[in-house]
């Protein structure tokens, strides 16, 4: 294993705590969300460059 920078910077002990990250409902909720954010902004993007596309015809 890779010892630098050397054990006065050392990464042992160190956790990280995701307390929802073992419930399957917040994990959905959140990958629902996202999901739904970036339909948003796809269905936006689209939108805008139809009506720019139709307004320079």
């Amino acid at each position: 294993m890779n010892s630098w920078p050397g054990p006065e910077n050392s990464w042992e002990g160190v956790d990280a705590y995701f307390t929802w990250a073992n419930n399957a409902g917040l994990l959905t909720t959140f990958v629902i969300i996202v999901a739904a954010i970036c339909i948003g902004v796809i269905y936006a993007a689209a939108r805008h460059e139809s009506e720019i596309a139709d307004k320079h015809k």
